[in-house]
């Protein structure tokens, strides 16, 4: 079996923080790990954090990992013009061009996976060659255009199920029945999310973030690493290969 591990890096929980604290301090985790095992992972990258963080950003190039685009500030591209939304992705495309000048991007993730409906449309005309944004391989007609240049790769499962009680065990039999698994994961979950969000002043974001969102900060930090460990390891002795999104669109064309 083939396994993509995947990651968002974008500020602390886009519309509940406004931190970078998971790039900083949780990526420089996951690299770690990754670097343990000997693994290339692919890297969606906002443009804020290109802009702020530029040198975390060329590490990653460094290390030999995909580096692609994830928007500029995490908008919600389905709530714009098909002009603003090419602009946006156009911009965030030549942030990584200029910060990562050894790499060719050429992979795109919407936010929130939310695509507007002429998002590939928009990566042709930017001269993207895939896209994973889009869950299920029944959406995908929406998307698709005549010539259907762009190839996308659905997220298999979502990083949250990594973390929620007892839902670790069930995804990891489910993952191994596959032939190719997209795991999309996020640095802030390799921080501890809840004593991050005791530091916020908003008392309505608190509140909402621990009442109606919990996801967003149960077993982050030290539990989640730990399973992202036990994961991997899990995996190589079942002797899957780990590849990136680029490297897995490469052997199919």
């Amino acid at each position: 079996m083939k396994i993509a591990l995947t990651f968002d890096i974008e500020r602390d929980n886009p519309n509940f923080l406004d931190s970078y604290f998971g790039v900083k301090v949780g990526l420089q985790k996951i690299r770690r790990i990754l670097e343990n095992y000997n693994i290339k992972g692919t890297f969606f990258c906002t443009g804020n954090v290109v802009e702020h963080l530029p040198e975390d950003i060329r590490v990653l190039e460094k290390e030999g990992h995909e580096i692609a685009c994830h928007g500029l500030n995490h908008e919600r591209l389905v709530q714009l013009t098909f002009n603003k939304c090419q602009e946006i992705i156009s911009q965030n495309k030549k942030l990584l061009e200029d910060t990562c000048q050894n790499s060719k991007i050429v992979g795109f993730r919407a936010p929130y996976l939310r695509a507007p409906r002429y998002l590939f449309k928009i990566l042709e005309n930017l001269g993207f060659e895939y896209d994973s944004s889009i869950k299920s391989s029944k959406s995908l007609k929406a998307y698709q255009t005549r010539q259907n240049k762009i190839q996308e790769f659905h997220p298999s499962e979502f990083s949250a199920f990594f973390r929620l009680p007892l839902s670790y065990s069930l995804l990891r039999k489910k993952i191994f029945k596959k032939e190719l698994v997209i795991l999309y994961f996020h640095p802030w979950e390799a921080i501890n999310m809840k004593n991050l969000a005791f530091t916020q002043s908003n008392l309505f974001n608190f509140v909402k973030y621990f009442q109606f969102r919990p996801d967003r900060w149960i077993n982050t930090g030290n539990c989640f690493t730990a399973r992202f460990i036990s994961f991997i390891k899990e995996s190589i002795s079942k002797k899957a290969k780990f590849m990136t999104l680029n490297q897995l669109y490469c052997e199919k064309y």
